[in-house]
């Protein structure tokens, strides 16, 4: 049986360290079960026209609703003009390294007309069901294409991120995944949202990276030449109360303090306090620093999973969603949140006992890893269903409030406006 994988893969507009390798790990663990699949290149129906290289010349022409918000989306791009370049072919190298994956680029419209040529097709893993405020859902990561329709499909370790679902969205949702012959997902909280609305089976795994041992990543990890220093990794949403916690737990121990972030020059770390701020890297330095840190603070999902793989004492910051948390108390480490600054009461808290934790994780792996094995092993030799039977009708009866609509006339003057500010701007600081 011929497999394709569709995940955040190669193309990923905050150049994610984890989107690349979560795909790569659960493609690597399919093979060493004697599995052959391809990745498939997919392109989000977000990614739009984006320039990943260079997102200044993207922003330059894409003028945002709040100026002062752009001015420092503008500066931010321009001061990490170069990094960004270091960081996107780290990118590309770990892409042609690893990868085993389609020659063409697929986008849902591609595969409405074009089947990439798979009898099974495995949606896996990280915020693929999301509920996008401008695009609405990806159709490709539901497998929900009309040459794919009536493949056999499966859905790995599914999230749908801090964004809930409209009642019109959710109508669209269960279409979709009703077409999946076999459904997991990586939060609890939408196991219990699926289960709540219908009557179809949905099983609760963990993320793909939790398949391999921390020597798996140590193998293809590039760790600095710094080594027992408290790291700093912050994505998504800025957490000043996790930093400031941070620096002062790393003044308290007298260590160095190493920041992987975008903001350069916004860091608020102690005076006196000993700080690296570093953007131009790849997957495999990510890797490498999460391995030679002595502490870990972050307020991103895929650090805290490794912090738990190497065996590493972290904090978690704050974030939307509940995916942190979902993980955190998986493994019996919800006491591991920092929310506030309170360097305090992070030096107050006790060593992990990372004993009983692994102990968890090679249950809860094991478990994962059952499922996925036996849903490939039962679609080698039956057929694909739809279980569209097994969603309430509810769902289908359920309506929103109407939403105001834009005036599109103020729209297109504020767009205007904005425009030529920004190129006011952009001669002014050239």
């Amino acid at each position: 049986m011929k497999i394709g994988i569709l995940s955040i893969n190669a193309h990923t507009k905050v150049l994610n360290f984890a989107s690349p390798l979560h795909t790569y790990a659960f493609w690597k663990f399919l093979k060493d079960h004697g599995i052959e699949s391809t990745i498939i290149d997919y392109k989000p129906v977000y990614y739009g026209n984006y320039d990943v290289k260079h997102p200044l010349f993207y922003h330059v022409d894409h003028a945002g609703k709040d100026f002062k918000e752009w001015k420092k989306v503008l500066r931010k791009w321009k001061n990490l003009f170069y990094e960004r370049e270091i960081r996107y072919e780290r990118f590309e190298e770990f892409i042609r390294k690893y990868y085993k994956k389609t020659d063409l680029c697929y986008t849902a419209e591609r595969m409405d007309s074009q089947d990439p040529g798979f009898d099974c097709y495995i949606c896996a893993s990280d915020v693929i069901w999301k509920d996008n405020a401008d695009y609405g859902f990806d159709r490709g990561f539901f497998l929900a294409c009309r040459q794919l329709e009536g493949k056999k499909k499966i859905a790995y370790a599914a999230s749908r991120g801090p964004r809930p679902y409209s009642a019109e969205r959710a109508k669209e949702f269960f279409d979709y995944i009703s077409d999946i012959d076999y459904l997991s997902v990586r939060e609890k909280s939408l196991k219990d949202y699926i289960e709540q609305h219908s009557k179809l089976p949905v099983r609760h795994v963990l993320d793909p990276v939790f398949f391999h041992e921390k020597e798996f990543y140590y193998k293809m990890a590039e760790p600095p030449k710094q080594k027992g220093y408290v790291l700093i990794y912050i994505v998504m949403e800025r957490s000043r109360a996790l930093v400031k916690t941070a620096g002062g737990f790393a003044a308290h121990h007298n260590l160095e303090v190493i920041e992987l972030s975008e903001d350069l020059k916004d860091a608020d770390i102690p005076k006196g306090t000993h700080h690296e701020v570093i953007y131009g890297i790849g997957v495999e330095e990510w890797l490498g620093y999460m391995q030679n840190a002595a502490y870990i603070f972050t307020n991103s999902f895929h650090a805290c999973c490794f912090s738990v793989i190497f065996g590493k004492q972290f904090f978690a910051g704050a974030r939307s969603g509940d995916k942190i948390d979902s993980v955190l108390e998986l493994f019996g480490l919800s006491g591991r949140r920092v929310l506030r600054d309170s360097p305090g009461e992070a030096i107050g808290l006790d060593d992990i006992d990372f004993e009983e934790v692994d102990a968890k994780r090679r249950r809860y792996v094991q478990e994962s890893s059952d499922f996925i094995l036996n849903a490939i092993h039962s679609l080698e030799k039956g057929e694909h269903q739809n279980h569209r039977d097994l969603v309430s009708e509810e769902i289908y009866l359920a309506e929103d409030l109407p939403e105001e609509p834009l005036v599109a006339a103020e729209k297109k003057h504020r767009l205007r406006w904005l425009k030529q500010k920004v190129r006011d701007f952009l001669e002014v600081h050239d």
